[in-house]
């Protein structure tokens, strides 16, 4: 049997009130999940706030990497050891409180991106040089003569944590643009790694720049996916190969947009995903949530996240999984461990 990692991307929320208390995850009709979690083992596993940092503890052996290197590698963004990288995000500045920006149009970001090319002389001694990626983009200082740091838009004022050229220069693309602007986050130093894989041979299915970074740290295969059919088409084929992740994206999607109604959908969707791949090729499961993302304010959060390993499905649930179910904390460095080699 080939091994499947599932990972639902923020799919852990908070009590929604007009889902009577319930989150997303309680409130989702999952039967294949639950039918998973009533003959497996259920536990929990530490508290994140990126996709990036539950990856690489999940995945690699020796350390982490910042997002705006994962970002770039993805991209194919040619770096030489040494230079600074950041993440860029749209975001809105009204007065001292920062949201990011998740649903601009494609008018409004390439508007967006050409106030940033025009405002680039402000950091031309950091020898800048900027990437648009679909809404995201990567920033690379040749000359930084500072230390970057691994800031999170979620976690206190982004704009504190980065030096005050930085400050002026995602000020001056606001002031432009009615506030909307991009906040650089999750920056690092590019220097080369060797990180190892903690499954070798596994196959990464995920849409995220910072995953197929990852990968190519790792030297794992990775590929896009265009659809619900894509992605089974190549989950088949893969499973029977070796061990395969396949990334579901939209219930942290959802949760940006702050629509309950749309993450249950996500959560539901990712069940029927996952019974027809079992039922086709027989594999063994491990679910993993990597971070809370509250449908209600559409940020993420920081908390413990339920997973679950199966070998097979009990014939009828007896549990149900969600944030609020018992079981043991297992790191995410030992989740792979409960896949028999």
């Amino acid at each position: 049997m080939g091994a499947l990692i599932a990972l639902l991307d923020g799919a852990a929320d908070e009590p929604i009130p007009a889902l009577a208390h319930k989150t997303p995850l309680e409130a989702a009709e999952k039967p294949f999940i639950d039918r998973l979690a009533s003959s497996g083992l259920v536990g929990y596993t530490g508290a994140y706030l990126h996709t990036h940092q539950f990856l690489a503890d999940l995945l690699a052996e020796g350390g982490r990497v910042p997002r705006g290197v994962l970002e770039a590698l993805a991209l194919d963004i040619p770096l030489r050891e040494g230079v600074a990288v950041y993440r860029l995000s749209p975001a809105r500045v009204d007065g001292g409180v920062i949201e990011l920006e998740y649903s601009l149009s494609e008018d409004v970001l390439r508007s967006l991106e050409a106030s940033v090319d025009k405002t680039l002389p402000l950091i031309s001694d950091l020898e800048p040089r900027i990437y648009f990626n679909g809404g995201r983009g990567v920033l690379v200082l040749g000359e930084a003569g500072f230390e970057p740091t691994s800031s999170s838009p979620f976690e206190g004022d982004p704009l504190s944590t980065i030096p005050k050229i930085l400050q002026d220069f995602v000020k001056e693309i606001a002031s432009r643009n009615g506030g909307l602007t991009v906040i650089p986050w999750g920056g690092g130093i590019f220097k080369n790694l060797r990180l190892e894989p903690r499954i070798r041979g596994l196959s990464i299915l995920s849409n995220s720049p910072a995953a197929h970074g990852l990968a190519k740290i790792l030297k794992l295969r990775s590929y896009g996916v265009s659809g619900l059919d894509d992605l089974l088409d190549r989950a088949r084929g893969l499973l029977g190969e070796g061990a395969v992740l396949i990334h579901f994206e939209r219930p942290d999607e959802e949760s940006h947009r702050r629509s309950h109604a749309g993450k249950i959908s996500a959560i539901e969707e990712a069940d029927q995903v996952l019974e027809e791949l079992y039922r086709e090729t027989g594999c063994r499961i491990l679910l993993v949530i990597d971070h809370g993302a509250s449908s209600i304010t559409g940020r993420h959060f920081r908390v413990e996240t339920p997973f679950l390993y199966a070998e097979k499905p009990a014939e009828e649930a007896s549990r149900r999984f969600h944030e609020r179910a018992s079981g043991e904390f297992v790191p995410a460095g030992r989740l792979l461990d409960l896949i028999p080699k």
